[in-house]
């Protein structure tokens, strides 16, 4: 169904056809962004992946990720996305029951990339489009300047570049800050801030079920510089924060308004998987010689990913990011499930996506079949509880065990693993 000459009017800010994974899978969301108008006479707004359930978008402003009245933003996991055109539509109605639809067509072709240790450079200036080089998170950007710039700065305006197998990296990338918004922004924001973000998954459910998702604290680090708001005063500085946003270091440096500063962020593993990545973080002023040393140094918090995508990050600022450089270190395989099984009983554990490798970030849904005389009796490991099936999402390899024991009764029937 077109758009109704009477209905609401859709507009997709990164246009009808939008290309997905060419530069590798940066976070486990495809994003579509956009616009419906006008928001206050709006009834529903939803949208359908290639032809498969109908479901609901929430629809701006909500003080995060939905900037202005209208703004919307898809989410779809990347594995649901099958190689090559996706279609999704978009279908908004009004109170006065006039409807309007508008097509995307979403062409993946993830997996093109084979990612080597060597550097990566992100030239905005040879860029016809943003997403040529990037895929937008959050908000409206515009290629400006030889850069990237968001044309509203709000909450978490976000650009994502990479992929989610990339594990040792340095990035550098000059950043010139125009201005902050002092005043349009509330809880749960605590004040304007820029910067680079590594090991980035993607946004996750913060437990408060709402669309976009908006949970963000797992991450490698964020180094970035930041204003806080007390009485009538900003207090400003450098900040570097690990893994569930914590802090990891800070260094009091202003930050002068149009003028460009190299911003470099370093993540490198530790030689032992089980201690955090160390954390080297350096701002200096665009034209003058590197610092030898770093700013920050420092090690990560324990439980923090093994690997993520690179984000660029502008919260309620006004900035312009120039064209970046990624050192390439190293990559991390795929993810991996183990299965083993434990008690006095017997079964088998069925998956799907059948493994036992997966893609970043799968889904996996898991069934436990124990075989006749057997009864299921719990879940250790990556998962626990007695849900069966259960499920889990694999950013990295891990491990589950089933275990049954002996009881039950009668013929054990084959676990279709799809079903409920």
């Amino acid at each position: 169904r077109p758009q109704a000459a009477n209905g609401p009017v859709i507009s997709l800010w990164y246009g009808p056809a939008q290309p997905a994974g060419h530069r590798g899978d940066p976070q486990k969301w495809f994003n579509i962004l956009g616009n419906v108008a006008p928001a206050e006479t709006l009834a529903s707004l939803t949208y359908q992946l290639n032809g498969g359930p109908t479901l609901p978008l929430a629809v701006g402003p909500d003080d995060m990720r939905l900037a202005l009245p209208g703004d919307f933003n898809v989410e779809i996991d990347y594995t649901d996305l099958r190689p090559g055109a996706n279609t999704v539509v978009i279908r908004a109605t009004d109170a006065a029951a006039a409807a309007s639809e508008a097509t995307v067509t979403i062409d993946y072709r993830g997996g093109a990339v084979t990612w080597q240790p060597q550097t990566y450079l992100y030239n905005w200036a040879t860029a016809t489009r943003v997403d040529d080089l990037a895929q937008v998170v959050d908000g409206h950007w515009a290629l400006d300047g030889g850069g990237v710039r968001p044309t509203v700065f709000s909450f978490d305006r976000l650009l994502a570049l990479g992929a989610l197998s990339w594990r040792d990296y340095t990035v550098t990338v000059p950043i010139t800050v125009f201005g902050i918004d002092e005043e349009g922004y509330k809880a749960p924001s605590n004040g304007p801030g820029v910067g680079i973000m590594v090991r980035w998954q993607g946004h996750y459910d913060a437990g408060d079920g709402v669309t976009p998702q908006t949970g963000w604290r797992r991450l490698g680090a964020l180094g970035w510089y930041r204003w806080r708001k007390s009485g009538e005063t900003y207090t400003e500085g450098f900040q570097l924060l690990g893994h569930f946003g914590r802090e990891l270091g800070t260094f009091n440096r202003p930050l002068v308004m149009g003028q460009t500063y190299m911003f470099k962020l370093a993540v490198q593993s530790n030689t032992d998987p089980a201690i955090p990545a160390t954390y080297r973080f350096k701002v200096w002023p665009a034209g003058q010689a590197e610092p030898v040393t770093w700013d920050v140094e420092k090690r990560g918090i324990a439980g923090e990913p093994s690997g993520g995508g690179l984000l660029l990050l502008a919260h309620h600022v006004d900035a312009r990011f120039g064209a970046v450089r990624v050192d390439l270190a190293a990559v991390r395989p795929q993810p991996t499930l183990t299965i083993l099984t434990d008690g006095r009983g017997h079964g088998r554990v069925l998956t799907e996506p059948a493994g036992p490798a997966f893609r970043f970030g799968q889904d996996v849904r898991l069934a436990a079949a124990p075989d006749l005389g057997s009864v299921f009796a719990g879940w250790a490991g990556a998962a626990g509880g007695t849900a069966n099936p259960t499920a889990l999402t694999l950013f990295e390899s891990a491990t589950i065990t089933a275990t049954f024991g002996i009881g039950g009764h009668g013929i054990a029937l084959p676990l279709v693993v799809g079903s409920p």
